[in-house]
């Protein structure tokens, strides 16, 4: 049966193809593909974009496209809204990395045991996940509407408050409102990554660190969170470029609103891209939002590189 294949692998043409063919052309050949798939997806794409933010197109019409320079990029500097925007989005990647680090992290410790039930617990919180970020935002804005909602019917009932509180259109409360919306869908994201990473949390260390007589909070501190280091870098990552390019639950809860109090740069380019037709402002939005999450991933490595 392996009389043909070792046949063909010594005919004259492939020991030809052997001789000619050198280490370096043979591992190009065999990485062409994949070049080719990124090249496609990823390196024309941004190329593309980088291009358009130095130009005025509008989407359309592509003779009437005029060269600017950087002129898109020094507007976005005296743009107010983009200002907003950028610290909005700023604060929501900081808020919500801490949290969702926070909150994973103590769920995936919660359902760390071998007590009945914890598999269902697993599946319930990372249910949330699994939804569209349309539906998520959509139940939270029923949740949290000014009249009938469900949070000032509960706040109401208590006793809490005597008139309705608007919690998506007062500036004060919109942008935490749509943190704590994300952190309740992506929690359980963290979670399973979390709870992963102490399943290689060496047994032998909690054991000599119970028999010197450490305490459960001394273990988490000197023993866990040491091992959980390399999952946490890359669990913090996910939630910084998952906060940069944040778009579909603001856009559902409330539209960049109530006075740009929760405008983002996701939200800000599609303004700019699809409804005032600036497609050039909106590529230069996108090569900043580029910009941002490489130098996340930078800062990463670098911070690795020293552990």
């Amino acid at each position: 049966m392996t009389a043909a294949p070792l046949a063909a692998a010594g005919t004259p043409m492939v020991r030809r193809f052997r001789r000619r063919a050198s280490p370096g052309a043979v591992g190009l050949a065999l990485a062409a593909p994949t070049l080719c798939i990124f090249a496609g997806l990823v390196a024309i794409p941004v190329a593309s974009v980088v291009v358009t933010s130095f130009t005025s197109w509008t989407g359309f019409d592509i003779s009437g496209i005029g060269w600017l320079g950087i002129e898109n990029y020094a507007g976005l500097l005296t743009d107010p809204i983009f200002l907003k925007a950028f610290a909005n989005t700023l604060i929501f990647t900081v808020a919500t990395t801490v949290l969702l680090n926070a909150v994973g992290l103590g769920l995936a410790l919660l359902v760390n045991t071998r007590a009945h039930g914890t598999a269902f617990l697993k599946a319930v919180l990372f249910l949330p996940v699994l939804l569209s970020p349309v539906i998520v935002g959509l139940m939270w804005s029923g949740l949290l509407r000014g009249v009938g909602g469900g949070l000032n019917q509960l706040l109401g009932f208590l006793g809490l408050i005597h008139q309705p509180v608007f919690w998506l259109g007062d500036g004060r409360f919109a942008l935490a409102a749509v943190i704590i919306a994300t952190v309740w869908q992506f929690a359980g994201y963290d979670m399973i990554l979390y709870y992963a990473g102490l399943q290689n949390v060496p047994d032998t260390l909690l054991e000599a660190a119970e028999l010197d007589g450490a305490r459960a909070w001394e273990k988490f501190l000197h023993v866990v969170l040491p091992a959980l280091y390399h999952v946490m870098s890359v669990v913090a990552l996910l939630n910084v470029i998952g906060g940069l390019r944040i778009f579909d639950i603001v856009y559902v809860m409330t539209r960049g609103g109530p006075s740009r109090s929760t405008e983002v740069l996701a939200t800000y380019m599609y303004e700019q891209g699809f409804q005032l037709n600036a497609m050039g402002v909106a590529s230069a939005l996108a090569v900043v939002l580029i910009v941002l999450a490489i130098g996340a991933s930078a800062l990463r490595l670098r911070v690795l590189r020293h552990v």
